[in-house]
């Protein structure tokens, strides 16, 4: 048969059964003739035995090793790296979905607006830890390493949601932050200088910067009137979360969901 007709019947494309042919995968009898290739029976069925290889993700080096040894040693060892490549497949996967379903779980629930304020009850211990103004603690080179198991967050001081009056330009802080069950799972220790936010009772609110240094204090007055109104008082600083990212005239615009446990 011809290696169209071969294509047709086997499910591998023409350009795949060449590239086997000329790695001597496949070997067919040439036509003096014309010079077309004629495959047999025998390569079809070698070739459906090169696809479920490579369907188990053997390299086509490993397969072609296995047909040039004696024994079913290589073979085997080809099946053992798969498996394990495989394996921490699975593993980067299942992290994977723990982080998209952790973070759809908040995009579900908040939702960005205009002076838009909640109340939320947050499960289970969130740890924070901010950049240096000098450069970028030790200990967190990990979590950088690690970006996907964290979200980058602000900390605002809990002063500036109790005190009196404000100044002009509120100051905050930079980092990142993830859960502590996260911590756990991926077997990253907790550093002693983070900043624990425990479960409990949480006022939620978005913020949108424009400089990584301070913000408008105006920007505080709904969120300060709101706690004022219902008796709350804020127990610890913000953590936070990046929502999300935008481009303007002027640059980068961060758009935070900020966190404040109150009580």
């Amino acid at each position: 048969m011809k290696t169209n007709t071969l294509s047709n019947i086997s499910g591998v494309n023409a350009e795949t059964i060449r590239k086997y042919r000329d790695r001597c995968l496949l070997r067919p009898e040439c036509n003096p003739e014309n010079g077309y290739y004629e495959y047999s029976q025998a390569d079809f069925l070698n070739l459906l035995y090169i696809r479920k290889l490579r369907g188990a993700n053997l390299s086509l080096d490993s397969i072609e090793d296995t047909y040039f040894c004696e024994e079913s040693d290589t073979l085997r060892q080809g099946y053992r790296d798969t498996l394990e490549d495989l394996q921490k497949q699975i593993r980067l996967l299942k992290r994977k979905e723990m982080m998209l379903r952790l973070t759809y779980r908040h995009y579900e629930r908040d939702t960005e607006s205009a002076g838009s304020i909640s109340e939320i009850q947050s499960f289970g211990t969130k740890y924070d830890m901010y950049f240096e103004t000098d450069g970028i603690p030790e200990e967190m080179n990990v979590w950088i390493r690690n970006v996907d198991l964290f979200t980058l967050v602000i900390n605002i001081e809990k002063y500036f949601f109790e005190a009196a009056t404000l100044p002009v330009r509120i100051p905050f802080r930079i980092g990142m932050g993830t859960y502590q069950e996260v911590l756990e799972e991926e077997k990253i220790p907790i550093p002693e200088t983070a900043a624990a936010f425990p479960e409990g009772r949480y006022v939620s609110f978005f913020l949108e910067i424009d400089n990584l240094q301070s913000f408008e204090s105006t920007k505080l007055e709904e969120v300060r009137r709101y706690l004022k109104e219902n008796g709350l008082q804020p127990l610890s600083d913000t953590t936070a979360y990046l929502y999300r990212v935008t481009f303007a005239d002027t640059g980068y615009h961060f758009h935070f969901c900020v966190r404040l446990r109150v009580g």
